[in-house]
């Protein structure tokens, strides 16, 4: 009976790690079948993985043993891998875009009901109610409505959108790393000699509120003199070779605050 709770409580528990990577993924402006079309995509691409990993050939049939899914899909996949829908657009970016050039054409940045309509109709093509995308871009603070009944980019808005948008790099080596490493460490073969990868979290539910700030000073502190040291040894090792010439080695810091 232990045995058979534990294995329901895992699909539950997966769903909850998830939850913070849908949240980016729905704050980035992928839509449902968008990211749906990128995981049976990355499905793919890991049954393969795994497939090599243990001498089979990945074939059409391999992979749809291994994933589960339909094999004209997954030959679909593989044969159009350079169409536009294996990577799709970011449709608020691209709203927010259409906003920017709309109001470079004016003097103080303002756009009407129906200009805004418009611009979110030419985008999302009527499948999505453009009052709703309307309410969408006001709560996330990206237009302004303004007294008159016009709106207004809100340009402070769009500058930290820009900044993420830099990050959004970082943020998929960072979680590739992540899984990487637990992926390793849980499934390595029983043979091998290869020590785990370390991988630890601390924290406390003991900290009140108004202390977290100077913990999270203190820990950044502490982090940033790890960094310092971790470099010094990759530094000591490195030969003097162009990047890329190996696989990656190294690690990876972040701090957590839950605090909403």
């Amino acid at each position: 009976m232990n045995l058979i709770n534990k294995q329901q409580q895992k699909p539950i528990q997966l769903q909850v790690a998830l939850v913070p990577v849908c949240k980016m993924v729905l704050r980035f402006g992928l839509h449902f079948n968008e990211f749906t079309r990128n995981i049976q995509k990355a499905y793919i691409q890991a049954a393969k993985e795994i497939l090599l990993d243990t001498d089979i050939k990945p074939n059409l049939q391999a992979i749809a043993i291994k994933t589960g899914m339909d094999r004209r899909t997954i030959a679909e996949h593989i044969n159009n891998s350079d169409k536009s829908y294996s990577n799709p657009l970011n449709k608020m970016d691209m709203l927010i875009a259409q906003l920017q050039r709309h109001c470079t054409k004016t003097e103080n940045n303002e756009f009407t009901h129906k200009q805004l309509k418009g611009i979110i109709d030419s985008i999302y093509g009527g499948h999505i109610r453009s009052g709703a995308i309307s309410k969408e871009l006001i709560s996330n603070n990206i237009i302004i409505q303004l007294k008159n009944k016009l709106f207004k980019l809100n340009l402070t808005v769009q500058q930290q959108l820009e900044e993420i948008s830099l990050m959004a790099n970082e943020v998929d080596y960072t979680a590739k790393r992540l899984f990487q490493t637990y992926y390793k460490n849980m499934f390595k073969p029983l043979n091998s000699q290869t020590k785990n990868l370390l991988q630890s979290s601390s924290y406390s539910t003991k900290i009140p509120p108004r202390n977290h700030q100077k913990v999270n000073e203190l820990i950044q502190k502490e982090l940033r003199q790890s960094e310092n040291n971790i470099n010094l040894i990759l530094k000591k090792y490195g030969s003097n070779l162009p990047e890329g010439t190996f696989s990656e080695i190294g690690a990876s810091q972040f701090q957590f605050d839950s605090t909403s």
